[in-house]
């Protein structure tokens, strides 16, 4: 459309409104996907989009899962899981006393509190502090909410599915004690306040930084193990890799986790 903004300057009025910077994605696919959910949703060009994002957190909320394609399961990854279970959690206790654990990118909930359940089930709830963050509001209400699809719980086991939900209404709720458990905090991953976060054991950033430029992802990374102590694990994504992650003090075990070694 004539006289319409051109991707640059939306990047900049959008990193002004919401201090997300596009620039660290990459451009070719974020500007092609963008265009995408512009025409989908019957705006004649960025500018008038922007203008409607503007005006409805509804509709950046929207936009905020489309940028990450948020959507999660409890138990994403069986086999991730399985070693966190049988492995990594079980290394952690045996080590430390207390645990520290990081859901990056949480969406609305469903990592941090597949990580709670199986603490529950390894009678170690309680020596765990679980945070999780994410930067839309909208996912974080939804999140400490703790209201579920029956979709979003195919993966969790019959007799657990019975013993932490409440199902009411078509929905599935998550027992308080297990909601209780977690403390859910707004967190643009970009943002330099890495240091204002204590020292971890666990950190999750899964199906996140995918999206980010190779020089990005690897900021990230470099922040991220930082505050992993030796012993401690990162687990990325399934499709994600980390090149050389040595560089980092991170020992790669098996795909998606990492121990930080130093």
């Amino acid at each position: 459309m004539k006289g319409d903004w051109d991707f640059v300057r939306f990047k900049k009025e959008f990193y002004d409104l919401t201090s997300l910077d596009l620039d660290r994605y990459k451009d070719r696919q974020m500007e092609r996907r963008i265009g995408q959910l512009v025409a989908r949703e019957g705006y004649d060009g960025l500018h008038s989009f922007f203008k409607a994002l503007k005006s409805s957190n509804e509709l950046l909320h929207k936009f905020y899962n489309y940028l990450t394609i948020n959507t999660s399961v409890f138990f994403r990854d069986t086999k991730v899981y399985d070693y966190l279970q049988n492995n990594a959690l079980v290394d952690l206790l045996n080590n430390f006393q207390r645990i520290k654990i990081w859901s990056m990118g949480c969406s609305h909930g469903e990592e941090p509190y597949t990580i709670a359940l199986i603490l529950d089930q390894l009678s170690a709830l309680q020596r765990a502090e679980i945070l999780a963050s994410d930067i839309d509001d909208k996912a974080l209400e939804m999140a400490r909410e703790a209201k579920y699809n029956p979709n979003q719980l195919e993966k969790v086991p019959p007799q657990l599915l019975r013993e932490a939900f409440v199902q009411k209404n078509g929905f599935y709720y998550l027992a308080q004690s297990y909601k209780s458990a977690v403390t859910f905090k707004k967190h643009n991953l970009l943002a330099p306040i890495y240091k204002d976060m204590p020292a971890m054991q666990l950190i999750l950033c899964r199906n996140v930084f995918i999206y980010f430029k190779i020089d990005v992802q690897e900021w990230i990374v470099e922040q991220v193990s930082k505050k992993i102590t030796p012993g401690g694990y990162l687990i990325i994504g399934c499709a994600e890799f980390i090149n050389k992650p040595e560089r980092f003090n991170l020992e790669r075990l098996i795909p998606s986790i990492y121990k930080k070694v130093k």
